[in-house]
């Protein structure tokens, strides 16, 4: 977990930045600077040699010639009279220079060289002098940056702070403050929204559940309470009264597990659609069922050649699969074969097994019934048909608004 904010973050990235840049900055300036105190120094070593020169200067000792130069020079200004100072002259009788760097040799007329040499302490004086000014201002300008910036972030975070301090402290009822600011704050409020709204609904439906519940289950469970009260008093045998509880006890279960099964169908239809391959829900059915198949002693065949796929709610149909073939394996006899028939010009499905007695399989949707099934066929868009003919069990699955997409396309 980071433990630095965003404004620290982004205050110490635009410091290093600045600093980087004026730094880069300033050394080109420093640089050049330097580089024209100096061009500008051997200018002045060139006209002081042509003056020497030009004057007959050159005869005198270097010491007299410096003194005489610093006395006749004297109109000119203390900063030209300065470099002077710093020079030093020698005659040689070879055009070698001396080690020094600011150094500059002109040829006598007397067959002597004339060698004016100079340090570079005025220069770096200068320079040291430049760099301490933009160092300081370096300073300067990036507390005011820091500032400004730290002043617009501030400004600019203070809709996000509102947010956060309403999802630590304020109650699902309470009102969502204005937090207006940018389009991104403006989306996290509109998400912020929309969650809590979405807590509101979910609540409310788990209270409905429990509501629904409640009220599907009230009369079973008196029935049961009922029985087992007068238990004592009557004279019913024990086989009988542990039957007809057992039947109480069934129906307030098949009553939960039926709501719940409804519910979890609503949940996933607010879920978005996607394509699903008919032949993939018939094979995923099998593997699912895989132990039952092989207890019942049952196969299932499908027409693999032909297929069809339907853009659906995939979690919720998926459940209404699972429930209308637990349906035909709790009804289908032993030893038998189950087909399955994918129709891709009717976007149907087809379901055929030879009709045997109940199961005594505990298997969810033996309970929901057909009517269950139908009454999910309008959310889910598909419709439901069975037919017993023959000893045959028929079950029929078309899914009406795939056709009528398709032939729009």
């Amino acid at each position: 977990m980071n433990k630095y904010s965003i404004q620290t973050t982004i205050l110490v990235y635009i410091s290093i930045s600045v600093t980087l840049l004026v730094i880069m900055l300033g050394a080109f300036v420093v640089l050049d600077h330097k580089k024209s105190l100096q061009n500008e120094l051997l200018n002045t070593m060139h006209i002081v040699a042509d003056d020497i020169i030009e004057h007959g200067l050159y005869n005198q000792s270097p010491e007299s010639l410096k003194e005489m130069l610093n006395l006749s020079e004297s109109y000119h200004e203390a900063s030209f009279l300065e470099k002077i100072r710093e020079f030093e002259f020698s005659f040689l009788d070879s055009p070698e220079q001396d080690a020094a760097f600011l150094s500059v040799s002109q040829k006598l007329p007397d067959g002597r060289y004339l060698v004016i040499d100079s340090s570079s302490k005025n220069i770096d004086e200068k320079v040291y002098s430049l760099v301490l000014n933009i160092s300081i201002l370096l300073l300067i300008g990036l507390g005011l940056i820091i500032g400004i910036f730290y002043l617009l972030i501030q400004k600019m975070f203070l809709p996000l702070k509102c947010l956060v301090d309403y999802c630590h402290n304020a109650s699902q009822s309470a009102l969502l403050p204005k937090c207006n600011g940018s389009y991104e704050v403006n989306a996290l409020k509109e998400a912020i929204l929309e969650l809590q709204q979405n807590n509101k609904l979910l609540c409310k439906e788990k209270q409905d559940i429990f509501k629904e519940a409640a009220h599907e289950i009230k009369a079973p469970i008196a029935i049961l309470k009922a029985r087992l009260a007068l238990y004592d008093k009557s004279n019913m045998p024990k086989g009988e009264f542990v039957k007809e509880s057992t039947r109480d006890i069934s129906t307030i279960s098949n009553k939960l597990r039926e709501l719940i099964f409804l519910k979890a169908i609503e949940w996933d239809i607010k879920q978005s659609k996607e394509y699903v391959q008919m032949q993939n829900q018939c094979d995923m059915m099998q593997r699912l069922f895989r132990p039952i198949l092989e207890k019942k002693k049952l196969k299932m065949v499908s027409n693999l050649e032909d297929d069809f796929s339907i853009y659906i709610h995939k979690e919720a149909m998926g459940r209404v699969m699972q429930a209308i073939f637990e349906n035909i394996f709790m009804h289908t006899k032993n030893g038998t074969t189950i087909s399955t028939y994918v129709d891709s010009q009717k976007y149907q499905l087809k379901i055929v097994n030879e009709i045997g007695f109940e199961s005594d399989e505990i298997l969810f949707s033996s309970h929901i019934g057909l009517k269950l099934i139908e009454r999910l066929a309008e959310q889910l868009d598909y419709e439901y048909s069975v037919e017993e003919k023959e000893g045959m069990f028929y079950t029929i699955v078309t899914f009406k608004d795939q056709i009528h997409d398709n032939c729009k396309l």
